[in-house]
């Protein structure tokens, strides 16, 4: 979010839409004073950050005590201010405060309430369609009302009603057959007919009557030790101490959950008096009850004493466990021992590990166990070594390890984890890298629009999904089906670069003209597939040239893959196996099918272990291809479509346009492809078919990391994939290893795990290439299958990216826009050749400004075509000319109009960076420079704010928001290049700047530097 004076705002809490408030100003977060803080000051707040109303207002008993900063103090709004720092208020940093007076507010964004006589027993709600609705009582039962009750905060459910008996609502019905498990988080998400399908009336309407119990909390030194504070008619209170004892106590640590057993219950005000009411005295449990609230009591409110008496715990602070990183599901693991929190160390660390962590959080299921302090290196204990989970625990502290605090490790070694549920983004759909984009926001999720859907803003979902690899396909109208609750995005404008969708400019959450036909979706080409086809890819690519008059044009084919996979029957883990394939959906033939074949597609589904394969006697018939026959998997591939099976053609589109004219002639295999003559600009689509590639050659390689040429180097033999051991590896092996994929030169010969540890077979030891092999199992090497190394010592590669052929012509893909003061009235520009550029006047007309404000849609008619930069002058290309539409064009770039000045789009994937970052996004991390043919680390020496500011803008990354030191993303393990750097800030490049020397340094890899960048955002 980004309001006036360059200030954002954020919620510091347990939601987004509740919390201490924050504003960004200066490059740095902080906090808002609470004096004259006011519920008309949290209506701003709430209405700023698309959280509906406000319904309170926090102070610091209710929030945890902010740091840094406090920007704001004196806040005054009268309400209908657009940005909270538009509100009248002392100045920036002026204040007379501290984090004790920080300020909060707590916002209504629920989508779901109850209508009756307490905010936990009426009439259930919903809401839907911008309006509330009631729910039809139809097979309204227990399990529908227990739902109903954990979303609204409102303890357990003790009844559902039915027969309006709440009375009847006045508005839409908009739920009906509501069928719950009881495990869902919101209501909407149980099964039902449809929203506003129904055949009831307002005498049905269902209802529910909730424990309203109490919630506990503890303020104190930790989590696990404090005052006791009970929640009770929506506000926090203590417990007095009167016949408080360990039995109390006991009870207590038991509800909080991770918090072990008691060792102590204090009072008079131990951990610090409270301030609000005293809810509970004269408690007196038996230890067995599940919740303080549930032992004998004089009454809520009831009691003869003052906060003097405030009752307290100290339970043994079982160990817990956090994630530190980028995410609440992503980052470094780190577990709750002894008073104080230290990190897990990666010797053995593995997935199954990882399993267990994801589980404990309720993060879902392990994407990737973290090695080598990949997500920055902790400073305080290392309380685990050796763990060894088997994957049944409840807990990473129940799985064997060496013992608390004994390990043999440092910090670069902590292990962190990858869950599924740490993105704020998922696909709806076949599989984890396809199908029908969702965004979550404002604690629910929504779909995106397809207006101005394309390619650009896929890949940056698949690079945002992590794993999913490039983006082959947007799609549109609905593709993967039609999704049913809010549409978050619309006009979608990605850049490329930005690492997260919600950072593509758009025009705002919620904002739309849409319907769920129109719901995007993207395909992404997972890495798994990558060896399969980038040989084709290359050998098609070297082919498909031309020559006209000394203008070479190429043409680059990418081939379709199969991108989904689903099961069709009564659930998402049972029924007929169909694979989604050139565009379309088909099923796969029985033959040779068994429990191998079934394991791997459970496992890919991430529908847990096969237990029976099912024929046609079980299944409903499918439609339309068969795609595959014959697959027969060993029971270890990652995917189906590994498994061997018979051939299967692979279609590709090849797309380019020209200026002049010329011949195209492509070959395949000897065999000459129908070519076509064309003449002037335009564009022109064939389709050649390839055989398919499965991973069945001995030998074949691939590289499992960040992009098509970087990553881990594994070859196929024996029929699994393998890795290789780093000893002796160097940049003659690399070179092998890049000629070999087309990958151009190497740049980079990596080792010790550099891309991630594998977890199959180690398959070579000892390679010694020469550099002329054509292939890496050609050089010498110990044997396939002999070696004495580890998967923490697998070798990598940096390949240069720069193909023989690096030019890819692009299609004339033109897009609109205004630049003016409102969207319907401005500027034209159109978006031709990877840039935005504006109309020249002569001749247009009327006419030509109908066609651009059909186009724009939503726009109406043309009023007004304007001439002489009537809003303002542009300062990029000018794309368009003489334009003379006759008003019935679709499209501006349709109508007549002279010659654009063809140049031939290349997009080179050269060697050109001599700068990048590693850690978790493009634009933060571990900073690196690339200097006498490999990459090296900068010394945090001297290193501020100014050096972060060049690395960002050299990188394309927008302004820097911190400079980080220490090894903060993790430390580095080649040369250190850059120490004492001191830059003034005006400097292109990172080593413009003053330094010592390339290579001359004092520091060694616990220092090296980091940056963190806004990213690249067009507002």
């Amino acid at each position: 979010f980004l309001s006036y004076n360059g200030a954002r705002i954020k919620l510091v809490g347990s939601t987004l839409c509740s919390g201490r408030v924050e504003v960004f100003y200066n490059n740095s977060w902080g906090t808002v004073c609470d004096d004259y803080w006011d519920i008309t000051d949290a209506e701003v707040v709430c209405r700023e950050l698309g959280c509906g109303t406000a319904k309170r207002v926090l102070d610091s008993d209710y929030l945890d005590e902010g740091e840094g900063m406090i920007w704001l103090d004196d806040v005054s709004c009268l309400g209908n201010e657009s940005s909270l720092t538009d509100c009248p208020h002392n100045g920036f940093g002026i204040d007379n405060c501290d984090h004790d007076e920080d300020a909060g507010v707590t916002c209504a964004s629920e989508k779901i309430k109850l209508v009756g006589s307490t905010l936990c027993s009426g009439r259930v709600e919903v809401f839907y369609n911008n309006s509330w609705g009631t729910v039809c009582d139809d097979d309204w039962g227990i399990m529908d009302a227990q739902v109903v009750c954990r979303e609204l905060g409102c303890g357990t459910a003790i009844e559902a009603t039915s027969n309006a008996n709440f009375g009847a609502g006045n508005n839409d019905i908009w739920l009906d057959d509501v069928s719950c498990s009881g495990d869902e988080s919101s209501l909407t998400d149980c099964q039902h007919s449809g929203f506003g399908i129904h055949n009831c009336n307002h005498g049905e309407d269902a209802g529910v009557n909730c424990t309203d119990s109490a919630r506990l909390k503890l303020v104190g030194s930790t989590q696990c030790s404090g005052r006791v504070e009970v929640f009770y008619n929506n506000s926090w209170g203590t417990v007095c101490d009167d016949q408080w004892d360990i039995m109390d106590a006991q009870v207590v640590c038991r509800e909080l959950q991770g918090c072990g057993t008691a060792i102590e219950a204090t009072s008079s005000a131990n951990f610090g008096a409270g301030n609000n009411n005293i809810w509970l005295d004269d408690v007196s449990c038996s230890g067995n009850e599940s919740s303080l609230t549930d032992c004998p009591h004089r009454g809520f409110g009831i009691h003869n004493c003052d906060h003097g008496e405030d009752a307290g715990v100290n339970c043994t602070d079982g160990a817990r466990i956090k994630l530190v990183g980028s995410t609440l599901c992503s980052g470094r693991v780190e577990i709750f021992y002894n008073n104080s929190w230290g990190t897990v160390c990666d010797d053995d660390w593995g997935i199954i590990d990882a399993k267990v962590v994801c589980r404990e959080l309720g993060c879902g299921t392990a994407i990737e166990a973290t090695s080598r302090a990949y997500f920055g290196a902790g400073n305080n204990d290392i309380w685990l070594d050796d763990v060894s989970c088997s994957g049944n625990e409840s807990s990473l502290t129940d799985c064997p390890h060496s013992g608390f605090g004994i390990h043999n490790c440092n910090h670069g070694e902590d292990a962190g984890v990858n869950c599924t549920d740490y993105a704020r983004i998922k696909l709806v759909g076949s599989t984890l890298c396809s199908g029908r984009v969702e965004v979550f926001y404002n604690n629910s999720w929504g779909t995106v629009c397809d207006d101005d859907w394309d390619i650009t803003d896929a890949e940056v979902v698949c690079r945002e999904l992590q794993g999913c690899g490039t983006a082959i396909e947007a799609t549109s109208s609905a593709n993967f089906g039609a999704g049913n609750n809010n549409i978050w995005l619309d006009d979608v404008s990605c850049s490329g670069n930005e690492s997260s969708l919600t950072d593509c400019p758009h025009s705002g959450f919620g904002i739309h003209n849409c319907n769920h036909n129109e719901d995007a979706g993207v395909i992404c080409w997972k890495r798994h597939a990558t060896s399969l086809y980038i040989r084709h890819t290359i050998k098609l690519q070297r082919q498909a040239t031309e020559f006209y008059k000394g203008m070479q044009c190429f043409y680059l084919c990418l081939p379709a893959v199969i991108t989904g996979i689903k099961l069709v029957g009564s659930t998402l883990c049972s029924g007929r196996v169909e694979v989604f394939y050139n565009n379309s959906w088909g099923t796969v033939c029985d033959d040779y099918w068994n429990i191998k074949d079934a394991q791997v597609v459970c496992r890919e589904l991430g529908c847990g272990t096969a237990t029976g394969v099912l024929d046609s006697d079980y299944l409903d018939e499918g439609e339309g291809m068969i795609w595959l026959d014959d697959v027969s998997c060993l029971g270890n591939e990652s995917s189906l479509t590994d498994c061997p099976h018979k051939d299967l053609a692979l279609t590709c589109k090849v797309s380019t346009q020209f200026c002049t004219p010329f011949l195209i002639s492509l070959y395949k295999n000897g065999a000459s492809i129908p070519s076509q003559e064309t003449h002037g600009c335009q564009e022109t689509s064939m389709t050649l078919t390839l055989p398919r590639v499965t991973p069945t050659d001995e030998g074949q390689i691939k590289l499992v990391g960040s992009t098509l040429c970087s990553g881990r180097v594994e070859i196929f033999y024996n029929n699994s994939w393998g890795t290789v051991c780093d000893d002796d590896w160097g940049i003659m092996d690399a070179q092998v290893v890049c000629r070999e994929l087309g990958c151009g030169t190497a740049i980079e010969a990596t080792s010790r795990a550099y891309f991630g540890a594998g977890n199959n077979d180690i398959w070579l030891d000892d390679v010694s290439c020469s550099g002329n092999e054509s292939s890496l199992t050609d050089c010498p090497h110990s044997g396939f299958g002999i070696h004495n190394c580890n998967h923490g010592e697998d070798a990598g590669v940096n390949c240069a990216k720069s193909f023989e052929l690096c030019h890819l012509c692009l299609t004339d893909y033109a897009r609109i826009k205004l630049v003016g003061s409102t969207l319907c009235s401005g500027r034209v520009e159109v978006f031709y050749n990877n840039s935005w550029g504006t109309v020249c006047d002569d001749g247009w007309d009327i006419t030509d400004a109908e066609v651009v404000c059909r186009e724009l849609q939503g726009c109406g008619t043309a009023i007004e075509a304007t001439s002489s930069a009537n809003f303002g002058a542009g300062n990029n290309n000018i794309w368009l000319d003489d334009v003379s539409c006759s008003g019935n064009e679709s499209s501006l770039t349709d109508c007549p109009h002279s010659a654009k000045s063809f140049e031939l789009c290349h997009l080179c994937l050269t060697d050109g960076a001599r700068i990048k970052l590693v850690g978790l996004t493009l634009c933060s991390g571990r900073v690196e420079v690339f200097y006498n043919n490999s990459w090296g680390t900068v010394c945090d020496d001297g290193w501020d704010i100014t050096d972060a500011e060049v690395v960002c803008r050299e990188l394309g990354c927008g302004t820097a928001i911190e400079a980080t030191s220490r090894a903060y993303f993790g430390a580095g393990n080649n040369d250190i290049w850059l120490d004492d750097v001191s830059c003034s800030g005006n400097e292109s490049s990172l080593t413009d700047c003053p330094h010592r020397g390339f290579g001359i340094h004092n520091c060694d890899h616990g220092e090296d530097a980091g940056v963190n960048c806004t990213g690249e955002t067009n507002f």
